[in-house]
């Protein structure tokens, strides 16, 4: 077995390009190893399928490298000579080379690598604290490969299987999360929460949205506590779809019963003009079932509406309804929509009450400073910020999160609406994507 030295001499004897090629792919591997010391098959793949043809595709890339695999065959040779055998296989399988023949056609390149991160069995899985990014900070950056280890470690050991396992690689990757760092007292988690949280304040080109979101920063931070908050008409509909579910009529809505105790229950509906006991004459308790169902707490079974697995789980946990609404009431892309919200949560939080009209006008500032437009390429302005931001107002007033004085023209957040606002807001910043979404670092 060779040193580094002796190793990049052998093939230098063959092909001097391709020790210098095999030798620059080293360095830059070392340079962000899961491990100070060991090479790990998360490395190895993260150069061969991540890294190397990112590079070779990248703006200024073309022609960096002759060619792809003998440029990724010299990284075998080179990981052969100092004894990584397994990992040189990793380099030349049929996968990796698959993998670099379609590094120029984005779409079909990300299908392979993920399907290819997967089979590995080393591959982060995202957890209920927080989901990977695409382009994560240093933190973000060494956690992930430090996962990566963990779990080929595991899987070296026998405790872990190469498929599956899906709870056990989870659990191990919050272990790591919620661990000490190296020094003080805070978690790599609390580490990661307070690099995301510095791109979330100042990573956008809004002055109006950074103000904003600085005076929010350590509500964010910490972990909402619901005080006791609840969401009565949700919770009451979630209840009645227990078991067998709540019977719906021949045309799909809900009974009239259940829609009367509805209706005496949201207090949204002392606002509409409607009268009988059908769902369609009340849209505020149509809105309510539909957001049950958007949330993935409901889910239509034949006649009847049902609790969903993660419904059943929480319609007797007020704490975690509170969570998982707030959680999923957002968008989590960097949209146009996403930036609404994020603005209606912000103002709300910093006011006990405001005129929807002020709430608006920020809206309309932030998408104007940020440069949002329209599909078809028009600015957004005042008129299409405040059909937005009453869209979203109307969605929290059912869920009995924003109450309103509308004598005095003015609207405020619940206890329950602080609480999803924080949770809201929370989750713009720890998830990139919904959990089941694998992404590539």
């Amino acid at each position: 077995m060779h040193d580094l030295d002796s190793a990049l001499e052998v093939i230098r004897a063959r092909d001097d390009t391709a020790a210098k090629h095999a030798h620059a792919l080293w360095h830059v591997m070392r340079a962000t190893a899961a491990h100070p010391t060991k090479v790990t098959r998360y490395d190895v793949q993260q150069m061969v399928w991540g890294t190397l043809p990112q590079a070779h595709r990248s703006p200024g890339g073309q022609g960096a490298f002759d060619d792809l695999h003998q440029t990724c065959e010299s990284f075998a040779e080179l990981l052969a000579l100092l004894g990584h055998d397994g990992y040189a296989e990793v380099c030349r399988a049929r996968e990796t080379h698959t993998i670099l023949d379609a590094a120029e056609d984005e779409d079909r390149y990300r299908r392979l690598v993920a399907a290819a991160w997967r089979a590995s069995g080393v591959w982060p899985p995202d957890t209920p604290l927080m989901t990977w990014s695409e382009h994560g900070g240093p933190i973000e950056t060494a956690l992930h490969a430090a996962a990566g280890r963990l779990l080929e470690e595991a899987v070296d050991a026998g405790t872990l299987p190469v498929g599956g396992g899906d709870a056990m690689r989870v659990g191990l990757v919050m272990r790591l999360l919620t661990s000490p760092e190296n020094e003080g007292d805070e978690t790599w988690f609390v580490r990661l929460l307070d690099e995301r949280l510095d791109e979330w304040t100042r990573g956008h080109g809004s002055q109006t949205r950074r103000e904003l979101m600085v005076r929010l920063r350590p509500e964010v931070r910490r972990a909402p506590d619901s005080d006791g908050a609840q969401l009565p008409a949700l919770s009451y509909l979630l209840a009645q779809c227990r078991e067998q579910g709540a019977r719906l009529t021949s045309s799909g809505y809900l009974p009239t019963t259940l829609v009367s105790e509805l209706v005496d229950l949201m207090p949204t509906c002392a606002e509409v003009a409607a009268t009988g006991r059908s769902e369609s004459q009340w849209p505020p308790v149509k809105l309510l079932r539909e957001l049950s169902a958007d949330f993935g707490l409901t889910a239509r079974a034949g006649a009847r509406l049902r609790l969903t697995e993660q419904g059943a789980a929480l319609v007797d946990d007020s704490d975690s309804l509170l969570m998982t609404v707030g959680e999923r009431l957002v968008s989590l892309e960097r949209s146009a929509l996403g930036t609404v919200q994020e603005v209606v949560f912000a103002a709300l939080l910093l006011e006990d009450r405001m005129s929807p009209s002020r709430v608006f006008e920020k809206v309309a500032y932030v998408l104007a400073e940020e440069g949002w437009s329209e599909a078809g390429g028009a600015d957004f302005g005042p008129t299409r910020a405040a059909e937005v931001g009453s869209w979203f107002l109307r969605r929290l007033r059912v869920l009995d999160a924003v109450d309103a004085d509308w004598n005095a023209r003015r609207v405020g957040l619940t206890d329950a609406g602080r609480a999803i606002a924080r949770w809201s807001l929370r989750a713009r910043v720890l998830f990139r994507h919904r959990p089941d979404d694998l992404t590539l670092v």
